[in-house]
Formats: structure tokens, sequence, C-alpha cells
């Protein structure tokens, strides 16, 4: 009897330790939803040493990174690691919309997949892909850095490569801004896909795809970008 007492009086405790973390997280996302971004993310560390390993403190830290591809590392930790917390779902549409943000269609339909499957009740579960992905805009587009400028490619060539594919204009111009600051020549290009008006960010001019994705490589090795090889 005693040992069952004792159980239940843990599991309220638990209980009750859960939704006072998840509380002080959803005020500070609040403040994030409102524009308070640099407010919130100075709360991090302390909640990080208060609450360590907690899922809502890392969705919160993700949620205020300025590094696309560390947010997405942090969101896809959740993921494994938590899978049944309350941020999972979350965290797992931000993974979606950050490699729907890039282009990368097919890395982005599994995730959605995923989500679909393992979280049917989720409101990200039905309609996710017609959220519009500037969302994670600020997340997922590199701000712009003291880089060395890299010598553009060749003019001439029949490839380029798509470093990003935005709904709306303004984020596909922050792209471009930034490759055009490291000393690549770049282009924007509207496309219609599947009823969506897309802005594709294409740089450099490559003679093959084999050139194009070394290119490629050194970018996701020195910037973290991912990119596909495109005909021009």
């Amino acid at each position: 009897m005693r040992s069952t007492l004792a159980f239940l009086m843990l599991l309220c405790a638990t209980d009750l330790y859960a939704q006072t973390v998840d509380s002080e997280v959803a005020t500070y996302v609040a403040m994030v939803k409102n524009g308070q971004v640099d407010q919130a993310k100075q709360a991090v560390p302390g909640l990080l040493s208060k609450y360590p390993n907690n899922a809502g403190v890392l969705y919160l830290q993700g949620l205020t990174s300025g590094d696309g591809a560390e947010a997405v590392r942090i969101y896809q930790s959740i993921v494994d690691n938590f899978p049944t917390s309350s941020w999972a779902d979350d965290a797992l549409f931000k993974v979606y919309q950050f490699y729907h943000s890039l282009g990368l269609y097919r890395t982005a339909e599994q995730k959605l997949a995923q989500l679909k499957k393992n979280y049917p009740s989720s409101p990200y579960a039905t309609g996710a892909t017609e959220v519009d992905t500037q969302q994670l805009a600020e997340d997922t587009i590199p701000k712009p850095a003291a880089q060395t400028p890299q010598p553009a490619a060749p003019a001439g060539g029949k490839y380029a490569l798509q470093v990003g594919a935005y709904t709306t204009e303004v984020n596909a111009e922050r792209q471009k801004s930034f490759f055009e600051g490291l000393g690549f020549p770049v282009e924007i290009i509207n496309r219609v896909k599947e009823n969506r008006s897309l802005f594709l960010v294409l740089i450099g001019t490559y003679a093959t795809p084999e050139e194009a994705k070394l290119q490629g490589a050194e970018i996701k090795r020195t910037h973290n970008v991912d990119s596909i090889v495109t005909a021009k």
C-alpha cells in the first residue's frame, strides 16, 4: 500500500514538473512568435541549466537559433530522443519545413510521411504542405557574415546549383544576397510547381553535372547549405 501511494505521489510530481516546464517554455515560444526572439534566446542557457535534456527547452533552443542547420539538428534530436513528448510533432514539422524551403522535396516528403504516420492526430499531419515555408525562413536562410569571397564558376556552363526554393521573393532575395557576398553569380527564377509559385535561387554556371556537384559539396562543407544540380 505504501509503495503504491509513493508511486502515485511520484507520478503526480513528475506530471506537475512536466506541466511547469511546458508552461514556462510556452511563454517564451509565444514571445518568439511576437517577434521577441532576442529576449527568448537570452533565457535559453538558464532553462538548459535548470531543465537539462528537456524536449521543450530544446525546441525553444532550436526556435531561437540563428543557424538553420543547427536548428534542424536540434529538432531532429527531439524527434529521435523524445518521440512521445508534446513537442515532437512540432519539431518534426520544422524539419519538414527546413528541407522543403531548400528545395529538397524528396527528403521533405519523407519527413511529412513520418509526421502523418507517427503523429496522425497532430494538426500538422493534415494540410502541412499548404503552410508557407516563410515561417522558418529566418532559420533556414544563412545570415550574411564576414566570409572570404569565393571565385565564380566559369561562364557558359549548362548547369547550375539550386540552393533554395521559396514561396516569397523576399526570402529568395536574402539567399541571393548571401551567395553574392561570397562571390557567386546568382539568379532567381520564378517557377510554378503543383499550382504554387516558387522562387528558385540558382548559383554558378558549370559545364558538367560533376563539376556542379563538386562545388555543391564544397558549399555544404564550408557553409552547411544543401544544393541540387539543375540544368539551366
